[in-house]
């Protein structure tokens, strides 16, 4: 029988997979057709054309298209967000996502070696901006302080990404610990040594004597292991993620050891902007302001937004605003030079979108010029940045996207919110005060778990669930009555639907529970696929116990990216739990099958 149901949910599965685009066309069809009005009309129309193309440039045009009320624009950006990110198969529109993220890319360049030139003028010839920069930079050497190596060091560790050398599914810590090369720009290679040296088990792997537990405390040993385990690369590699059915997002494959050392950096620049009141691991406050600005009043805050603002990061610009020993120390651990459809280029630009210290320097950068602005206008600083999102009063914002054009910054005006009674910023949509943020589709509906995703999630929100209403029935038409899991409570959204109690009684999954006086129900689980490969590797136990004392919230302690094992499991919540009351679930497994699924 356990085997029979999880055979069951691989077949729905797969079935959902191979109709996986006429699922999203009939779930696009009900949607559009259950809304009265013109656009959605227009949109039907086109979609029942095939033309796909004309569809999604429709939904573009409407995405930056002001409205009259919330309720319209509510309604005609999450008709937008359904569809400008969804994963169109290949050949049903005629965009190049590729193509055009290159072109972004290199005008991104371009510009960034104009910037260049302009900024080697300004060392050789007074700039016309020369106090407001003088301003902004002495901000800056304000808030980094006096560049402290051994802080850093001791801040240092593996992201979570690919490295150059370290690709496809195992990318996690102890794959990096234990690569037989390790790969580093010559810029890097002292710094990188300085940071592994203060790594204990780093130095335990570099120097332990075979067949023994001990390890030789000999810096001269460690060098010299060090030396052969490092692996010279001049370039960082060029890769792409998807972003829209119109373009994908370029980011950067840095070296192991270079994004070893960006790690340090890049904590070690937030806790130097939390001092300032900056704080990069909360986005609330930015939300919150983006609230108030949307509301009437003489002032109000303004949200801007820039394109390309990462790729627009120039030397030119980082040479002349930051610390000399900062630049220097900064410029020495980036990668200069990247690959690009096989071929090597010089960057015009400092940093790229996949370098560690990225966002801390944007975000540095940014608030510099707003409180440089604020500062001339002789107001107190009450802006907020966030990476590109940048929050200021209306008063001040003309000055500083002056200061932005300046330094090399384009605003993107789709984004850019001056007036109006619309903000947005870090994820928050607001429209007079009332939330209006659409729920974007960007997977494909090719699984169980997808639709029930999809559909708690839409209806976690009222306004939300209203305009999903009709089309949310259709999605749960797709699932057969054998994986139909539902429950009565929030959990997961891709485990179970979330349904009233009344139709959480009726399923033949519920069952009630004498001892525990609580009902369960059944969900789905996919669990991280463990790296088994990664134990056979010598030093397999210093990455364990590196990464048990580094902590981690998942039960595999090194699993591959992208592939799952899934579970079948009976949900029983805890003892004393009431449908009535709020509870925490506790997991008692009533079946525990385990297969590993298709990489998808």
């Amino acid at each position: 029988m356990k085997s029979r149901k999880l055979e069951q949910l691989h077949r729905c599965n797969s079935f959902l997979r191979s109709n996986s685009w006429r699922n999203y066309q009939g779930f696009l069809r009900v949607l559009l057709g259950s809304i009265d009005h013109d656009m959605s009309r227009k949109m039907l129309s086109l979609l029942n054309a095939e033309k796909y193309t004309e569809l999604v440039m429709v939904a573009d045009s409407i995405s930056s298209t002001s409205y009259q009320t919330a309720a319209e624009h509510r309604l005609l950006n999450q008709l937008s967000a359904v569809i400008r990110k969804y994963p169109f198969p290949p050949g049903s529109v005629s965009f190049d996502p590729r193509e055009r993220a290159l072109t972004t890319f290199r005008l991104a360049e371009r510009k960034c070696q104009l910037v260049n030139r302009r900024f080697f003028l300004y060392e050789n010839i007074r700039s016309p901006h020369e106090l407001a920069l003088s301003q902004a930079r002495s901000w800056i050497s304000y808030v980094l302080g006096d560049l402290s190596l051994n802080k850093i060091y001791d801040l240092c560790d593996f992201g979570p990404g690919a490295s150059v050398g370290i690709h496809g599914n195992a990318t996690n810590s102890a794959r990096k610990l234990l690569a037989k090369d390790w790969t580093v720009t010559p810029s890097a290679f002292y710094y990188a040594r300085a940071a592994c040296s203060r790594d204990n088990y780093i130095w335990e792997l570099l120097t332990r004597q075979p067949g023994t537990p001990y390890y030789r405390v000999d810096l001269d040993f460690f060098n010299e292991s060090f030396s052969k385990r490092a692996s010279m690369v001049d370039n960082n590699k060029i890769a792409f993620v998807p972003k829209t059915v119109k373009t994908e997002r370029t980011i950067a494959v840095e070296p192991l050891l270079n994004g070893y050392v960006q790690k340090g950096v890049d904590l070690f620049m937030r806790k130097r902007l939390k001092r300032v009141g900056i704080d990069l691991s909360d986005q609330s406050f930015n939300q919150w302001l983006a609230q108030e600005g949307s509301l009437p009043d003489s002032d109000p805050y303004v949200t801007i937004d820039l394109s390309s603002a990462s790729d627009s990061i120039s030397k030119g610009l980082c040479h002349y605003m930051l610390p000399y020993e900062w630049y220097h120390f900064l410029d020495a651990i980036r990668s200069k030079s990247y690959t690009l459809l096989g071929k090597e280029y010089q960057y015009h630009k400092f940093v790229t979108m996949g370098n560690g210290f990225c966002f801390p320097l944007e975000t540095l950068i940014f608030a510099s010029l707003c409180n440089t602005a604020y500062t001339e206008s002789h107001r107190s600083p009450d802006y907020s940045v966030y990476g590109d999102d940048i929050i200021v009063r209306r008063s001040v914002a003309p000055r500083v996207l002056e200061l932005l054009r300046v330094c090399g910054f384009t605003a993107n005006t789709d984004k850019t919110f001056l007036s109006g009674p619309f903000r947005e910023s870090c994820g928050a949509d607001w429209f007079e005060g009332e939330d209006v943020r659409p729920l974007s589709l960007d997977y494909a509906f090719d699984s169980i778990e997808n639709i029930f995703k999809f559909c708690n999630l839409s209806r976690s929100k009222g306004a939300w669930e209203c305009i999903f209403y009709e089309s949310l029935d259709f999605l749960q038409s797709l699932i057969p009555k054998e994986c139909m899991f539902v429950r009565p409570s929030k959990g997961n959204v891709d485990t179970a639907l979330e349904v009233p109690l009344d139709t959480f009684l009726a399923s033949p999954f519920s069952r009630w529970h004498r001892k525990t006086q609580s009902w369960s129900w059944i969900e789905v689980r996919s669990e991280a696929w463990p790296d088994f490969p990664v134990k056979s590797i010598t030093g397999y136990d210093i990455a364990l116990i590196r990464g048990a004392l580094n902590g981690s919230t998942s039960s595999v302690p090194f699993a591959e990216r992208r592939k799952t094992r899934t579970k079948i499991v009976r949900v029983n919540p805890s003892a004393g739990w009431s449908l009535f009351l709020p509870f925490e679930e506790t997991l008692v497994p009533h079946w525990w099958i385990s297969r590993r699924s298709p990489t998808r």
